[in-house]
């Protein structure tokens, strides 16, 4: 090899190495949609009340852990972490967190696009609602319960950055739980 493309291709990678950390910090190109004002924190601050919706979300996707101020990847150093659940696997996560107080299951496909920040990526949710550490570890795709067509097995994920998609229900997706408030009493 030739010794002045071995030092090309040597600055290239260490531009590249160096430039990774901005790239995968948040970026927003426009004003937010939802005002963090419609969230309040319940109870230790895992759940988060939108009072715009009515819907209690959990702040951490799953694998991350709430640790009183922010959700921490569980493996942070993975390129895309969290456990990638199959759409079976993710419904049967939702029963297994549910309670006589507290049913959790998976987000329609209106109810996740209502966390989507459209001008942001990286991930496109609100960061100040459900902060993450590292950021990025929280973009991906996730399930939601909104079948795509009559009588095929497809259901929608949601990709942060993307908007959405469809997918097989054998794919793996990430998993952000929603449930309603109980009628008797209010967060």
């Amino acid at each position: 090899m030739h010794p002045s493309f071995k030092s090309s291709a040597l600055v290239l990678a260490c531009a590249v190495f160096t430039c990774l950390p901005a790239l995968s910090a948040q970026q927003c190109d426009g004003p937010p949609k939802r005002n963090t004002a419609d969230f309040a924190a319940i109870g230790d601050g895992s759940q988060v009340h939108d009072k715009v919706t009515n819907l209690i979300w959990m702040r951490c996707i799953e694998d991350q852990s709430w640790n009183g101020s922010t959700c921490i990847a569980n493996d942070p150093e993975a390129v895309n972490p969290g456990p990638r659940l199959t759409y079976q696997q993710a419904k049967a996560l939702a029963a297994g967190k549910s309670t006589t107080d507290e049913r959790w299951r998976l987000p329609t496909r209106k109810e996740l696009l209502t966390l989507r920040e459209p001008h942001c990526h990286n991930p496109s949710h609100s960061l100040t609602v459900f902060p993450t550490r590292p950021e990025w570890s929280s973009d991906g795709a996730f399930w939601t319960s909104t079948p795509e067509a009559k009588g095929v097995s497809l259901v929608s994920a949601i990709g942060t950055s993307d908007a959405w998609a469809t997918t097989d229900e054998a794919n793996t997706n990430h998993v952000r739980l929603v449930r309603t408030p109980p009628t008797a009493s209010k967060p």
